[in-house]
């Protein structure tokens, strides 16, 4: 059988194939490479979403919590500088972790932000900067739209291949206009007038100005008077009134009852004294703002300061008076019970036992309560009480919520100016024009025509005098 010759591998043909070889080589380390390199850039990618999902949560809990979020953080308006999130730089990333004694307390230079100790986490987010800035959609006055701010989040970082960028956009409620509230709502004003001829002027069968005509008297003070006598009665008088003071006997009697260990039934206990005390000052006030445009309409027909005059006789309206300023003074205590026991809710074994989630809502709704107490006329050591109350809050927060710590600070500035204060709450503003502007006057006029009723110097009753 014969054999085909064996044939020697050429020189030539050796160099070809190491150059395929080489080509095959080049491509496939080129390939790991740029792999390598988008495996990294999508690693830091997913890095720059889970750093911002951060300050975005914290953003949205700042303006949660402090309706002055924006100008505590500095990102109102054009976009501010880059902030690096390494060594404390910035205040989202400086209270990550309790890592030295004190224990419970947080520096945001010694252990509570992303150090060089922390490797790798350091050399993997270092490159990171971000900005953030905010902005109201419509300027206040400008409708519903002016209670939303658009915010928007930048985040770069270098790559080998030039700048990563990744950008997302929310938007939050930050309140600039006052809540749309019709405090007629609640009344039936064509029924409540209607009664006003029979009941407050025993003349039944008549309209309102069909009894101006016969008396003597404008259709205003008719209807400003009758308001505020069958108003302030059925209220005093009303189920509801009796009810909710019940309700609150019911429950201190229960809470006496319960031992003090028992931290459950006790916070309950506590928390529905609050809402009950809460709510009846609510009610209260609902009534006192209704007719504050009463009174304003006698003291524009000069009834403050007349004493006479047709279908007006202030010995007769003294019932009345005092039954606004039982209303009164119902909402301005009940006011101050609702603050005393959401107060008692901070006590050290109830806030643990309830958590921290439970303590930032009770402080929240005590500043609330706080701030309509400080605008109180009939308590001129309110706005201390408001100050104090801030102080310990600060004190309660340092080292531990960086949120409340920054409203703190930004509400001592703005309550030492009531002007700019109110324009940035326009909620308390709407309740300070009713207590600060008009009560101190209508509470002048009521106590007036008493001291005039007991003693005998009403005109009209010195007419009677001069008479007999």
């Amino acid at each position: 059988m014969n054999r085909l010759p064996r044939r020697a591998v050429t020189l030539v043909e050796i160099l070809v194939g190491l150059g395929i070889l080489a080509v095959i080589g080049t491509m496939l380390v080129s390939t790991l490479r740029s792999g390598r390199k988008e495996i990294q850039f999508s690693s830091d990618h997913l890095n720059a979403i889970i750093l911002s999902q951060k300050v975005l949560e914290d953003l949205i809990e700042e303006m949660a919590m402090n309706p002055y979020g924006l100008e505590t953080l500095g990102v109102e308006g054009a976009s501010p500088a880059p902030q690096e999130i390494t060594d404390g730089r910035s205040v989202f990333f400086s209270y990550l972790e309790d890592r030295k004694e004190p224990w419970g307390f947080i520096d945001p230079i010694a252990d509570g932000s992303i150090g060089p100790q922390m490797k790798p986490l350091y050399d993997d987010i270092k490159k990171f900067k971000f900005g953030l800035s905010g902005t109201r959609i419509a300027p206040p006055g400008n409708g519903e739209d002016s209670n939303l701010v658009t915010c928007r989040l930048d985040f770069s970082w270098q790559t080998q291949t030039g700048k990563g960028e990744f950008g997302s956009t929310c938007q939050l409620f930050s309140p600039a206009e006052e809540k749309k509230a019709d405090l007629a709502a609640a009344v039936d004003e064509p029924a409540l007038d209607a009664r006003i001829p029979a009941e407050v002027y025993g003349r039944p069968g008549k309209t309102i100005p069909e009894l101006a005509t016969e008396i003597g008297e404008n259709v205003e003070t008719i209807r400003a008077l009758g308001r505020i006598a069958l108003l302030t009665q059925d209220f005093v008088d009303s189920e509801g009134f009796r009810r909710q003071k019940e309700k609150i006997a019911e429950a201190k009697q229960r809470l006496s009852l319960t031992p003090a260990t028992n931290l459950d039934v006790q916070y309950e206990y506590r928390l529905s004294l609050a809402r009950l005390w809460y709510d009846l000052a609510k009610r209260c006030f609902q009534v006192v703002a209704y007719l504050v445009p009463s009174f304003t309409e006698l003291k524009q027909q000069g009834r403050f300061t007349a004493g006479t005059g047709s279908g007006f006789d202030p010995m007769a309206l003294q019932g009345q008076l005092q039954s606004f300023r039982i209303i009164y003074e119902h909402f301005a205590g009940s006011l101050i019970q609702s603050r005393y026991y959401y107060y008692s809710l901070l006590e050290s074994d109830l806030s643990r036992y309830k958590g921290g989630k439970r303590q930032l809502q009770t402080l929240q709704k005590l500043m609330d309560i706080y701030r309509v107490a400080a605008v109180l006329p009939t308590r001129p050591q309110g706005a201390q009480e408001y100050r104090s109350f801030l102080e310990r809050m600060k004190t309660l927060g340092r080292g531990r919520n960086p949120f409340l710590v920054r409203l703190v600070d930004q509400e001592l500035v703005f309550v030492q100016s009531p002007s700019e204060w109110y324009d940035r709450l326009p909620n308390l503003k709407r309740i300070a024009a009713i207590l600060q502007d008009q009560i101190p006057d209508i509470l002048g006029f009521i106590r007036e025509k008493s001291n005039d009723a007991v003693t005998g110097n009403s005109p009209a009753s010195s007419t009677a005098a001069a008479g007999s």
